[in-house]
Parts: C-alpha cells; sequence; structure tokens
C-alpha cells in the first residue's frame, strides 16, 4: 500500500471537490491521513485550520477497493474500478525533468517496491530480454534500484513523476507509477499477475496484459501461483503491446 493508493485517492479529492464546491480532507473526519508527495500543489486539498471542508475516508486501512482480507489474502472489492486521479506538477518540476530528458522515450519500471514481501507477487522478470530490443527506453529510480537500461536518478517520487510526465509511453506493473500515469494521461502497457487484477486497479486507457483470471491478492509471502501467472506472460506480448503504443504516440 502505498503512493498508488494516493493517486486512487486524489480521483476521489476532485470528485467530492467538484461535487460540494468545498476543499478536501483525507481521513476518518476527525484526523487528515495523506501523503504530501502525491497532493503537493493539488488546489482542492484543504489546510489543517480549514474547517468548512468535505471529507474523504480513504485512508491506510480503509481503501474502497478492499473489502478487507481473509487467510493471507486481502479480498478485493468488485463493486471498485479506479478512476484516473491527479497529479499537478510544478512548474520548477517540469523544467527539472525538461534539463535531463531531450528526445521521446518508453519509460518502464521493472522494480517493485520491497517494503512488503508480497509486492514481489507483483513482479515480471523478463525486462532484461525485453530491452534487448532496439526501443528508446529509460528507466527512472534512486541509486538502490537496479538498472536494466538507459538510467535517470530520481531521489523522490516527485521527480519520478516529472520524467514520467515527459514519456510517450509508460510499461510497468501494478503500482504507483502505473496510477500516475493514468493521472497524467501517458499511454501505458501494464504487466498484470496473478496477485492483482485490472478489473480492480486497472484503467481502461492501459493496455492491460492479464489473462483474466481471479486475483489471489497473497500478501502473507511469496505466491507460486503470482510467480506462475507473472512467467506465462512472454516477452512478445509486452513487446506487441508496447509497439503498437509507440507507433500511436
Amino acid at each position: 500500500m502505498g503512493m498508488g493508493d494516493w493517486i486512487m485517492a486524489s480521483a476521489e479529492v476532485k470528485e467530492a471537490n467538484e461535487k460540494t464546491g468545498k476543499k478536501v480532507k483525507i481521513g476518518n473526519g476527525v484526523s487528515m491521513f495523506y501523503d504530501h508527495q502525491v497532493f503537493a500543489n493539488n488546489p482542492r486539498m484543504a489546510s489543517n485550520s480549514d474547517t468548512d471542508v468535505v471529507w474523504v475516508k480513504n485512508y491506510p486501512n480503509h481503501r474502497p477497493y478492499l473489502n478487507g482480507s481473509k487467510d493471507g489474502h486481502l479480498v478485493f472489492n468488485d463493486n471498485y474500478k479506479p478512476k484516473p486521479g491527479e497529479i499537478y506538477l510544478s512548474k520548477d518540476e517540469k523544467m527539472w525533468a525538461d534539463k535531463r530528458v531531450k528526445e521521446p522515450f518508453i519509460l518502464i519500471e521493472p522494480n517493485v517496491k520491497r517494503t512488503f514481501i508480497h509486492t514481489v507477487n507483483k513482479a515480471w522478470d523478463k525486462w532484461d530480454e525485453l530491452v534487448k530490443h532496439e526501443l528508446p527506453w529509460k528507466q527512472v529510480g534512486d541509486v538502490t534500484a537496479k538498472r536494466y537500461t538507459d538510467w535517470i536518478e530520481t531521489k523522490t517520487f516527485r521527480e519520478a513523476l516529472a520524467i514520467l510526465n515527459k514519456a510517450s509511453v509508460f510499461v510497468g506493473t501494478d503500482g504507483g507509477l502505473h496510477h500516475a500515469a493514468a493521472a497524467l494521461g501517458i499511454p501505458s502497457v501494464v504487466i498484470w499477475t496473478g496477485f492483482s487484477s485490472p478489473r480492480h486497479l486497472g484503467y481502461d486507457t492501459h493496455r492491460n496484459i492479464h489473462d483474466g483470471s481471479e486475483p489471489c491478492g497473497t500478501y502473507s509471502g511469496i505466491c507460486r501461483h503470482c510467480l506462475l501467472k507473472a512467467q506465462s506472460i512472454t516477452v512478445e506480448q509486452v513487446l506487441d503491446a508496447v509497439n503498437t503504443e509507440w507507433h500511436r504516440s
């Protein structure tokens, strides 16, 4: 649970603000909970001192795409479908990105967040083979990231967003940057394993590579089902989707 959750919440912030005309607080109706990196510069957000506000109840342990958990598995809400969120980049952030990349490029995110053990269940392991194909690949990340191709160091999530905003196509797995790509309107190819599903967490504007099966949501450890689903997705499948989006851009 991370940046992607907050980006999904930003869509609810937009909806609440447009419906009521009031600034928005995220939390339980008393205390505010939100990630400042996602909501930086967002004019819809209320300050701590604002009182005439509308609350969006979307925060850790209270996410609308989940109906709780059972026996080490997340239970996804079949009635939930995310809408593209909002990200407000500053002029300085855009200028920072402009200095680091000039030509059109395809941004990949091969690495999954390692804070929780279950995130390995979202991973796809054929990036080395994919980037052998001659396309203008680029990758972002901090100094700890495993590098597969031409790399741009990004020390913060905001810096990664600024680079993503310039991409012609994004390619990755279920995670913060695929939600960010939807918010920024970047054409995307998203690779789904057995952990989660585009039915619950994907966007119809993206090319979602998924076999249509039910997600297991295993968070208690490494899941063989998820790994086998990931292995079944071929480089050719991903490359075909990437080429289609690249030639459209």
